[in-house]
Parts: C-alpha cells; sequence; structure tokens
C-alpha cells in the first residue's frame, strides 16, 4: 500500500485533474483474500483430477465455489493490474488516479465483495444451491467509454488477460485430467473452442502493442483485449459448470470482435452528472411522467436515497441510462406510456433498432426496462444493474425495493 501522497503529489495530482484513490486502495486490500479462495478452488480442482470427479457429475455447491470465485479473482486481478498500471505509468501521483480509471477500477472491485461472499457460502454449504443459473455466465462491468483509451489501461489488460489466461488455462487442463465422460465430449470441445477464441484475441492484442501506437492501432488493441477478458471471464465460469454450455451463445454472449477502424466517429454523449457534482439529479432513472407522485411519496424519496447512497459504482449505472438516452435522441428508442412497478420506476421502452444498452443486445421491437437497485446488497452484497425484456402487463403493485426493506421479518 503506497504511503500517504505528499504536498507536492497532491498538488501534481490536482493539476492533472486526478482524484484521490484512498478508498479505492482500501477495497483493493480487502479483496486480497480472492487469491486465497482461488487457491483453495485449485486445490479442490486437482482433487479432483485425482479422484476422477468430472464437473459435469460435481454437486451444485462444488461448482458455484469454482464459478463465483473465479468471478471475484477476474474482478479483482483486473482491478489491481488498474492501479498499478497507472502507479508504475506516473510515479509523480501515485495515490492518484484519473477519473476513468478510478470508475473503471470501480466498476471492478465493486462486485468483488459480492461474488467472494457466495463463493465462501457455496464452500461453507454441501447444499448451497445457486439462486437463478439463467443469470449465468456472467458479464463483466460495463467499459468505461474515453476515447483514446490511457495507455497505462492497455498495459493493465495485457496484464491481466495474462493472469487471467494462466489460470483459466490451468482449470481447462484439470477438468480434462479428471476424465470427460464419452457422452461430454463434444462439451470439452466447445470449451477448447472459448478458450482458443480468447486466446487469438489477446495474442493478437499483444503483438500489435506498442507504447507508441497511433489512436486507430491503440483502439483495435483495447478492443481484442476487451474481448478477450470478456472471453477469459466466460469460460472460467463454464469450466467450473459446464451444464452452462446448453443455453451459452444463444443470446448476447461474445463473439470475435471485428475492425471498426473505417467506422465513422460517434457522436460525443451527453454524460449525466454523477452523484456530488453540480446538477445530478437522483430522479434521472425515473419516468418523467409520473415524476411528481414518487417525489411526493415519502418512501418513494427514502427508496431513491438508499438507491444511490449504496450503489458501490454510480457511474456505472448512469453510462446504461446514457445508452438508452442517447437511443432515445437518435430514435433507436421509443418511451412508452407506462412505467416499471419497481424502484427507481423507470419508463417502459422500445428498441426501435438494434441497440446496445450497458452489455445487452437488444433487438428492434423488444420492450425493455432498465433496473437499478439496492435490495439484496445487504444479504447477497451485490447491487443490482440489469435490462428487463418485456412484454410487459399493467398492475397496481408497487415495489419500493429499500435495502431495509429486504431484512423486514
Amino acid at each position: 500500500m503506497p504511503e500517504k501522497p505528499g504536498l507536492l503529489t497532491r498538488v501534481i495530482a490536482g493539476f492533472k485533474g486526478e482524484v484521490p484513490a484512498t478508498t479505492l486502495e482500501a477495497l483493493q486490500k480487502a479483496g486480497i483474500g480472492v487469491y486465497q479462495v482461488l487457491d483453495e478452488v485449485e486445490v479442490l480442482r486437482r482433487g479432483m483430477a485425482v479422484e476422477g470427479v468430472d464437473p459435469w457429475s460435481a454437486s451444485e455447491a462444488v461448482a458455484a465455489q469454482q464459478l463465483y470465485s473465479w468471478n471475484a479473482f477476474v474482478l479483482q486481478t483486473l482491478g489491481d493490474k488498474m492501479i498499478e498500471a497507472d502507479y508504475r505509468a506516473d510515479a509523480k501521483t501515485v495515490g492518484y488516479l484519473p477519473q476513468v480509471t478510478a470508475e473503471q477500477v470501480w466498476a471492478f472491485f465493486g462486485q468483488v465483495e459480492g461474488w467472494l461472499s457466495l463463493a465462501r457460502q457455496a464452500a461453507a454449504n454441501p447444499g448451497f444451491k445457486i439462486a437463478d443459473p439463467r443469470e449465468l455466465p456472467a458479464d463483466l462491468p460495463g467499459w468505461v467509454e474515453v476515447q483514446p483509451c490511457p495507455r497505462a489501461h492497455l498495459e493493465a489488460m495485457i496484464a491481466a488477460a495474462a493472469a487471467i489466461k494462466e489460470h483459466a488455462e490451468l482449470a481447462l487442463g484439470l477438468l480434462e485430467q479428471a476424465g470427460v465422460p464419452d457422452e461430454r465430449l463434444a462439451d470439452r470441445d466447445r470449451l477448447r473452442q472459448v478458450a482458443a477464441r480468447a486466446a487469438t484475441a489477446a495474442d493478437y492484442a499483444i503483438n500489435m502493442y506498442s507504447p507508441n501506437a497511433d489512436t486507430q492501432l491503440h483502439e483495435l488493441i483495447e478492443e481484442r483485449l476487451r474481448g478477450a477478458l470478456e472471453t477469459y471471464h466466460h469460460l472460467g465460469q463454464l469450466v467450473a459448470m459446464p451444464t452452462l454450455l446448453r443455453t451459452y451463445g444463444q443470446s448476447g454472449a461474445p463473439t470475435a470482435p471485428t475492425s471498426t477502424a473505417s467506422a465513422p466517429p460517434q457522436q460525443q454523449r451527453r454524460k449525466l452528472p454523477r452523484p456530488g457534482q453540480p446538477g445530478f439529479d437522483p430522479w434521472c432513472l425515473t419516468d418523467p411522467k409520473t415524476l411528481n407522485r414518487w417525489t411526493k411519496d415519502a418512501r418513494a424519496r427514502e427508496s431513491i436515497t438508499e438507491l444511490w447512497r449504496h450503489d458501490p459504482n454510480p457511474a456505472q449505472t448512469l453510462r446504461f441510462q446514457e445508452d438508452i438516452n442517447d437511443g432515445i435522441e437518435r430514435g433507436d428508442v421509443s418511451v412508452l406510456s407506462q412505467h416499471y412497478y419497481c424502484c427507481p420506476w423507470a419508463p417502459i421502452y422500445r428498441a426501435n433498432k438494434p441497440i446496445l444498452v450497458g452489455d445487452r443486445r437488444l433487438q428492434a421491437g423488444q420492450e425493455f426496462t432498465y433496473e437499478a437497485s439496492a435490495e439484496e446488497i445487504l444479504e447477497t452484497g451485490r447491487f443490482v444493474r440489469k435490462i428487463i425484456n418485456g412484454p410487459f402487463t399493467t398492475t397496481n403493485q408497487v415495489d419500493y425495493c429499500n435495502p431495509g426493506d429486504f431484512h423486514d421479518d
């Protein structure tokens, strides 16, 4: 852990517009247990390989322990490498991070505790059950969009990809050592295919990388690194629970990246003010047509306050809404006359053209809404951000989704 920044460091960081990394460093330190849990999982996998216990016949608790540990490891590694790369690139501002780097690290570290808790719960309870396997394999948090991506981010992604690749290939190798039943050979081959896709993207990025890369090459490297990391993230989960292969790739699974060198420049997106910034509107996710109702409701006001108070990464939450707002401006998204019944009571939307919101690809004609909720954060450590597909039906029900209410019993 770096020493407390001195006056000169604070002055230089202030001049560069960097922000203190004190909280992120604390989260980084708190997440160190992730690596111990990963070690325990790899010991477990070696034991399974020796005993000939394949992952298709392992208990759900054993699969969950491996899967949740993997997710925590990937996110912790990405956050660690981002901080390390920035401090290495600019030793004069150690203890501070560029705003974009801080937001990205928040996105990674903000989910580590929840996955780590679930991994330990699965290890402690042989009867552990996964709440909703349909949400797996989980995606990485959204990437903070900035042009160009800082060089330190690319170096961090390269370092993270190398570390994650090593453990992913070890996990896949131990799966094969355990023995693959004949009826599961097609699954094994698909896992090898996913691993090959990730390795190809990573190798291309590493071989293209140069500290002096121009903007065009920079974007190509970034694109392939993101693809490799996202695919490795999925691969580790699929190795832990190969039954997920039944539906993997059917809706929104990552595909091999393609060049965007000839694509026209994107229109500058309108960023929403973040909490603590001038102009921040805590009701910016809420249907404007019903806003008057909710602002007069004391419970609704409390729920909105609690939502933002518990959100570990407000910038990521707002980026989803920015995607939707951009779609509305382009005419790619229409706002319908209904709103969702859960806090923050977002509008119901319709995609008029294929559109990407966060990591979710929506097809033309799909109705959807956006749910951001802290309701489960005290129970599972997870803050929910998700796109919910319609069709929707009318209801008189109102859900305030207050984290305090989650424990009322």
